[in-house]
């Protein structure tokens, strides 16, 4: 588990993943063809073989602050790197890069620093990370608006049997598993691309740019989603009843997508047949990166396997290793010798004077036009031939239609 403990630790609020990435690439390097980073930051490891080729997708980024303003008093006023929950990053240690050093301040309210209580819930425009430090020092160590808030290094990671705990689960539990399904996948003859993707938490922007690049024909993203074992109400809000250690999620819905049923049917048969536990969701709210892959070009079919955890978005998320490693090995062995199904299962059919140039993923059914087209009827022996119009030699008489 230490390259887990490894890529956890590391900082990597949303549009500032290079930390994460450099840990990625010395990981995935050696077990693809070759290794690249897009013009968006993606990290895309490509392992060649025959088609139909597959996109596996997850995650680097994770949700933060961002500096908005300085207060007089040196406050740092924040505003929100993806969907934050303000409850639970009160109390937070978080750390920002200076020009030579970094700076450690903590998140907290004005009224929670002053000892006052808050009637009601507080937002994100309330928060602010107190340094201790005057606007002018903050200045001379360059924290400036602008300025990334990355939760520390040190928080909360802890493994006690099955159990991970720490930050930013969500999803570097994803590419570890990227990184070990790579490791099971070095010999196989699919070609596979494994894609790390930025920014997801705030639009999902690095999964649109890398699969319009690649253009798989299949793609499938590892995530987290929010167990709800706990919770007495949760699945009435969230959809299905998650629970941890009770196997990977088969996302069948979420708020804006809905995977490909063949994928999702592949998957269910693989699974019965190693005895791999899985879970079905069916979400209300939130996304992964499937929902901008799957759109990208004519359209990806694609589908989401997710591994339950507690706490989502907070510092403190907890996952089942056993999930974890169920994962790994669903996705491998799928991946090892994919259903032949899939090869033809969206499968085109057009006619030949129709479509003037097949697509690249399309299968043209062409008609033989020999036998289908009618032969010009014999003509009757003895049948008198016209003879051919002659040609008048005499001129057309013009009249010209301009005005005098």
């Amino acid at each position: 588990m230490e390259l887990l403990s490894e890529l956890i630790r590391a900082h990597g609020v949303s549009g500032n993943e290079q930390e994460v990435r450099d840990i990625v690439v010395e990981a995935i390097a050696p077990l693809v063809d070759d290794t690249r980073i897009d013009s968006s930051g993606n990290v895309i490891g490509h392992k060649e073989g025959k088609k139909p080729n597959f996109m596996l997708a997850a995650h680097m980024d994770e949700i933060g602050l961002m500096v908005r303003e300085i207060a007089p008093s040196g406050l740092l006023l924040c505003a929100a790197i993806g969907g934050v929950n303000p409850l639970s990053m009160i109390g937070m240690r978080v750390t920002m890069q200076g020009i030579k050093e970094i700076i450690h301040g903590i998140v907290t309210t004005r009224l929670i620093s002053c000892g006052d209580e808050h009637e009601d819930v507080p937002g994100v425009e309330e928060l602010v990370v107190d340094t201790g430090l005057t606007p002018d020092k903050l200045a001379k160590l360059g924290v400036t608006v602008g300025a990334f808030l990355e939760p520390a290094k040190e928080t909360n990671w802890l493994t006690y049997g099955n159990t991970i705990s720490g930050k930013a689960l969500d999803d570097r539990l994803g590419c570890y598993c990227l990184i070990k399904i790579a490791e099971n996948l070095r010999n196989v003859a699919q070609e596979i691309f494994y894609v790390f993707t930025v920014q997801e938490e705030v639009g999902m922007h690095g999964a649109k740019t890398s699969a319009f690049s690649i253009h798989p024909r299949w793609a499938l993203v590892i995530d987290v989603t929010a167990a709800s074992d706990l919770s007495e109400e949760a699945e009435k809000s969230t959809g299905t009843k998650l629970m941890l250690g009770k196997g990977p999620c088969l996302l069948h819905m979420d708020e804006d997508f809905i995977s490909n049923v063949e994928l999702i049917r592949a998957f269910q048969t693989l699974a019965k047949k190693l005895g791999i536990h899985i879970q079905h969701e069916v979400s209300a709210w939130g996304t992964t990166d499937a929902s901008n892959i799957s759109t990208v070009r004519r359209g990806v079919p694609s589908a989401t396997i997710s591994i339950p955890i507690r706490n989502v978005h907070s510092t403190v998320e907890i996952a089942n290793r056993k999930d974890v490693d169920a994962t790994i090995r669903l996705v491998s062995e799928f991946l090892r010798k994919p259903p032949a199904s899939l090869k033809h299962s969206t499968t085109r059919i057009a006619r030949n004077k129709l479509l003037k140039e097949a697509e690249p993923d399309t299968v043209v059914i062409r008609e033989n036009l020999a036998k289908t087209k009618k032969k010009p009827a014999k003509k009757k022996s003895g049948a008198k031939k016209r003879p051919p119009k002659k040609k008048s030699t005499a001129k057309k008489k013009t009249t010209s239609l301009r005005r005098r």
